[in-house]
């Protein structure tokens, strides 16, 4: 008996970068995914933020830079309805050669991927990652669209229960699942780093995230400069992009200016794949205390705290947040209420000053990650489409998600 024909697939996103969680994520996921389907064909933005290093090279992978767009979460009703024109038909086109439809991005991407399959009657998974799943539903004309997409879609998956809930408790979602994010806890040893250097003077604490209101800068920065004056020698480094006449950037600067600590906080902007490698290995302790911003944006896991645990440091975040999916306070690091900066300062002290309990919770942390794969998340990938195959089949008609929506 023959074995069943693998999955092909329609894949949509806005990146594949390694500079942000949606392409790590992307890219993450295809490597393990590629090796279990047929192939993926794979739209992206013709203007998108580039390649990740390590986003895969396979046979069975084929990329179009073709989407006269990249993340347009509240884009114009003439520029969506110039979008839908120009793309359509080729994605009607792709659709037809598929099984499944996957978008590797919420709104947006998503909403085009539910789109095509409706026209084309192809079952289709939207995996949701956070702020532009929930941002949408409070504007006019954007929450029709992606409440279309959250009624019509066959499964909605999100990579933590946090994120998930942040959701729900706005509308209910058809076919809710949680597929946890994952790491692979290899790409963290110490051969990942081979050559590469810290160039951060220690000890250190590692923050990695964009310098922007929703990373939480405005807890954490306070929260080392306390811990700072308490343990002068230790230092902070962040690594992400910084903007120097972005207001928010100029804010955090004063703190440290008027605290005198500008030699102890090293804006490290975006690094490569091995160095943050290397800066996560030599750090202290890794701290990142996200929070929702002014215009709704939310850290949905965080998964800097997965990396970090995977290379073996404990981690610091806060109540409220994707941390809470990451962090078990007391075992892998701390987790504190974001108003708690005393609290947290006090975390990082204890860290620095028991050397043998960070080694400990790092060691928890690598344990966590050793449980917690990007092939674990492919599986599942791989079984939902199996699911739904089986269901359209059986049925004779096109699938329909499992259960009722989400509560």
């Amino acid at each position: 008996m023959s074995e069943p024909r693998k999955t092909r697939v329609l894949a949509f996103t806005h990146s594949l970068s390694g500079v942000d969680g949606v392409g790590r994520v992307a890219c993450s996921t295809l490597r393990y995914l590629l090796p279990q389907v047929e192939r993926v064909e794979l739209f992206i933005g013709r203007n998108h933020r580039g390649f990740a290093e390590d986003m895969p090279r396979a046979a069975n992978l084929t990329v179009f830079e073709t989407l006269p767009t990249n993340h347009f979460p509240f884009m114009s009703v003439p520029r969506l309805a110039w979008v839908l024109l120009l793309s359509l038909p080729n994605l009607i086109r792709a659709a037809s050669r598929a099984d499944v439809i996957q978008s590797l991005a919420d709104y947006p991407m998503g909403f085009l991927a539910v789109l095509v399959g409706r026209i084309t009657r192809t079952p289709v998974v939207v995996w949701g990652h956070g702020t532009y799943s929930v941002a949408p539903l409070h504007q006019r004309f954007h929450r029709r669209l992606i409440g279309w997409m959250y009624d019509q879609v066959d499964r909605f998956i999100m990579g933590a229960r946090f994120a998930l809930s942040q959701v729900t408790r706005v509308r209910p979602v058809r076919g809710a699942e949680v597929i946890p994010y994952g790491v692979v806890p290899a790409d963290y040893d110490a051969v990942k780093a081979a050559g590469e250097e810290p160039g951060v003077p220690g000890p250190y604490v590692l923050c990695v995230g964009e310098v922007k209101q929703r990373k939480g800068y405005a807890t954490s920065m306070p929260a080392f400069l306390e811990a700072w004056k308490r343990r002068p020698e230790i230092h902070f480094a962040v690594v992400g992009r910084h903007a120097e006449e972005d207001a928010y950037f100029q804010d955090v600067r004063r703190q440290i200016a008027e605290a005198g600590a500008e030699a102890h906080v090293h804006f490290l902007g975006n690094v490569s794949e091995a160095r943050k490698v290397a800066l996560m290995r030599g750090a202290r302790a890794f701290m990142l205390t996200p929070m929702t911003s002014d215009e709704g944006g939310f850290e949905a896991f965080g998964l800097v705290f997965l990396e970090a645990g995977a290379a073996g440091r404990p981690v610091v975040g806060v109540l409220d947040s994707g941390a809470e999916d990451a962090i078990t306070d007391g075992e892998n690091g701390f987790i504190r209420d974001r108003q708690d900066t005393g609290g947290l300062a006090d975390a990082l002290v204890r860290l620095f000053e028991d050397e043998t309990l960070a080694d400990t919770m790092g060691a928890a942390g690598r344990r966590r990650a050793e449980g917690q794969t990007w092939a674990a998340a492919a599986d599942r990938l791989v079984a939902i489409y199996a699911e739904l195959l089986a269901d359209r089949d059986a049925a004779g008609r096109p699938v329909s998600g499992p259960g009722e929506p989400a509560a």
